[in-house]
C-alpha cells in the first residue's frame, strides 16, 4: 500500500520544510529513506563558511589559519561531498578582516595562510554549480576569482562586504540583485568603475550601495544606461549629488522602492520632481524632509520615515523638534492620499503628531513608531507637555470627558478627573497605548497592527496581568503596571481591524482563546 505522502510533489515538500530548523531536519533525515533524501537539499541549501578573526577577549588578530585551511581543502577533495556542492544554493564566505592583516602585530605567516585560504575558496566556487547567491566579506576578487564567478550560470545575487575587486572579465555578470555594504582599497575611482564593469547593469532587479566612492562612480558609469527592470534601489547620497542621482532615476523607469539611507545627506530638491522620474514608485524610506520632494504625485502605499537632519555644526545627526516634524510629516500625508503602511522614526510620543496621522490617513493599516531616545527627545518629561495638555483638556467636552473617565476605571488608569490625563508618568513606548485607550487621539478605524518602539526602555514593558500583580523592572517598581490585554480589548471595540500590537519587541495578538474559546488579546 503506497504511504499517502510519498504522492506529493517534491517542490511541495520542499517549502514546508524550509520552516523547520536545520536541528530538526539531521534529525528528520533519520526517520527513513525517503526523509533522509528530501531532507538532503534544504539542509544543505545555505552553506556558511568563515575563518576566525579575533580574539574576543583580548581583540588580537588570528595566529594562524590551520584548520579553516585545512577543513577547506577537505571539503573540496572529499568525494562524498560532491552531494553538498551541488545542493548549496547560498554561499557565505568570509576571509581574514583586511585591518587584522595589516596590524602592525600581526604574525608574518597569516598573510602567506590568507592567500592559500581564498585560493582554495575561488578553487571551491566552482564547485558550487547549482549557486543562486554569494556574499562576499574580506575577500579579493581576482582575475580567477571573477573566471570562477563567471562560469556560475546560476548566479543571480551578489553581495560584498569590504571586498576588492582587482581584475575583471570583458564578459559581464546577468545578476539580478547586487550589494556593496562596504569596499577597501577602492580610493581610486577608475578602480571602483573597473569594478562596475562584473556586473550587467541592464538586467538588475535589486541595487544596493551604501558607500560612497561607489555611489558616486556608479552615476557616472551607469549614467546613460537604461535600468529598465531595476525595481529595487537602496542607497546612500550624500550633499552635491542631487543632479546625478535625479539623472539616474530617469534611466530607471520602473522603480517602484526607493531607499535612501539614514545617513543620507542629500540636498532638498527644489519642488517636487517631475512626473517621468520614477512614476511608478510605491515604496519611499528615507529623510522625512526630503519625502514630499519624492512622494508627491505618485502612489505610494509604504512609507518609512526617519525624522532627523545634520547639524552643520557639528556634522552629528540630530531629531528634527516636534514642530517641524508635524509641518514636514502634514506636507507629505496630504501628497499621499493611498497610503497604507506607515514607519515614522526618531519621533517623539506627541498627541499632536498622532492626531495628526489619524486625521490624514483614515485607510491606514500598519503604524510604526520607532521614538527618539530619551536623551535626544525632551518632550518625554512632564513639565515640557504641561501646556499642551491644558490646551487638549479645553477641548474635551463634558461627554467625551465621561466617556475617558468610564474608560480610566475601567481598564485602570489613574486619570485627573478634570482634563482626563493620566496622572501616573508612563514610559514613552507606554504612553501612545495609554492615551489611543483614553481616546485622546483616534487610531484609523482600518489599523491592524500598532507597533510602538523606544531604545531606552527596552525591554522594560511593565505589564499587570492580574488585578493584584506589581512587576519591576531595573528602573524601579510599578504599582499593578499596566493591563494591556485589557486595554487592548476594550480598544478593539473601536478597532475592529486590529490583530496586533507591539511594544519594545513584546507582541500581543488577537487569537483564539485557550481550549478553542472566544477570540481574545494575549501575549505571544
Amino acid at each position: 500500500m503506497r504511504v499517502a505522502y510519498l504522492s506529493l510533489p517534491v517542490e511541495m515538500w520542499w517549502e514546508c520544510l524550509s520552516y523547520v530548523s536545520k536541528r530538526d531536519l539531521r534529525r528528520l533525515r533519520l526517520v527513513c529513506r525517503f526523509f533522509s533524501r528530501i531532507c538532503f537539499s534544504p539542509l544543505f541549501e545555505a552553506l556558511s563558511w568563515s575563518a576566525p578573526n579575533t580574539d574576543r577577549l583580548l581583540w588580537r588578530p588570528p595566529t594562524a589559519l590551520g584548520d579553516p585551511v585545512q577543513d577547506l581543502y577537505a571539503f573540496i577533495t572529499n568525494d562524498s561531498a560532491s552531494d553538498v556542492h551541488h545542493a548549496v544554493r547560498r554561499l557565505d564566505f568570509k576571509g581574514v578582516d583586511c585591518g587584522f592583516r595589516t596590524w602592525l602585530h600581526s604574525p608574518p605567516p597569516i598573510s602567506a595562510a590568507n592567500s592559500s585560504y581564498l585560493a582554495l575558496f575561488h578553487q571551491a566556487l566552482s564547485a558550487f554549480t547549482a549557486l543562486r547567491s554569494l556574499n562576499l566579506t574580506a575577500v579579493t576578487i581576482d582575475y580567477d576569482a571573477a573566471a570562477s564567478l563567471q562560469n556560475l550560470s546560476f548566479l543571480k545575487a551578489l553581495e560584498l562586504h569590504d571586498c576588492a575587486v582587482t581584475s575583471t572579465l570583458p564578459v559581464q555578470l546577468p545578476l539580478r540583485n547586487f550589494v556593496v555594504v562596504s569596499t577597501r582599497d577602492c580610493g581610486d575611482p577608475e578602480v571602483t568603475r573597473e569594478t562596475l564593469h562584473l556586473v550587467a547593469p541592464r538586467q538588475l532587479e535589486w541595487v544596493m550601495f551604501v558607500d560612497d566612492r561607489w555611489t558616486s562612480t556608479m552615476f557616472s558609469a551607469w549614467a546613460n544606461v537604461s535600468m529598465s527592470f531595476l525595481r529595487r534601489l537602496t542607497i546612500r547620497v550624500q550633499r552635491g549629488q542631487l543632479a546625478p542621482f535625479l539623472n539616474f532615476l530617469r534611466q530607471c523607469p520602473q522603480l517602484d522602492s526607493l531607499c535612501l539611507t539614514r545617513d543620507s545627506t542629500l540636498d532638498r530638491p527644489d519642488g517636487t520632481l517631475s512626473s517621468t522620474t520614477v512614476p511608478n514608485l510605491r515604496v519611499y524610506e528615507g529623510p522625512l524632509i526630503l519625502a514630499h520632494a519624492f512622494i508627491t504625485g505618485r502612489n505610494i502605499t509604504s512609507a518609512r520615515l526617519y525624522a532627523v537632519f545634520v547639524d552643520d555644526r557639528t556634522g552629528y545627526f540630530k531629531p528634527m523638534q516636534t514642530e517641524s516634524i508635524i509641518g514636514a510629516l502634514e506636507m507629505t500625508l496630504l501628497a499621499a492620499p493611498h497610503l497604507r503602511t506607515l514607519r515614522l522614526c526618531d519621533v517623539c510620543p506627541d498627541l499632536a503628531l498622532l492626531r495628526l496621522v489619524s486625521r490624514h490617513i483614515p485607510e491606514l493599516t500598519t503604524l510604526e513608531l520607532r521614538l527618539a531616545g530619551g536623551a535626544l527627545s525632551t518632550n518625554f518629561r512632564h513639565e515640557d507637555t504641561s501646556e499642551s495638555l491644558s490646551q487638549s483638556a479645553a477641548s474635551i467636552s463634558a461627554s467625551d470627558l465621561e466617556g475617558v473617565l468610564c474608560v480610566a476605571e475601567h481598564v485602570g488608569i489613574p486619570v485627573d478627573r478634570l482634563t482626563g490625563f493620566p496622572t501616573k508618568e508612563y514610559p514613552p513606548a507606554e504612553r501612545v497605548l495609554v492615551w489611543a485607550t483614553l481616546g485622546h487621539f483616534v487610531l484609523p478605524s482600518s489599523l491592524e497592527e500598532l507597533d510602538v518602539q523606544c531604545p531606552d526602555y527596552l525591554p522594560l514593558m511593565l505589564v499587570r496581568r492580574g488585578p493584584a500583580t506589581s512587576i519591576s523592572s531595573s528602573k524601579g517598581a510599578c504599582n499593578g503596571g499596566l493591563n494591556v490585554s485589557g486595554m487592548l480589548h476594550d480598544l478593539s471595540r473601536r478597532l475592529t481591524r486590529l490583530r496586533r500590537y507591539t511594544v519594545n519587541e513584546r507582541v500581543w495578538a488577537f487569537t483564539v482563546g485557550n481550549e478553542g474559546g472566544a477570540m481574545d488579546w494575549a501575549e505571544i
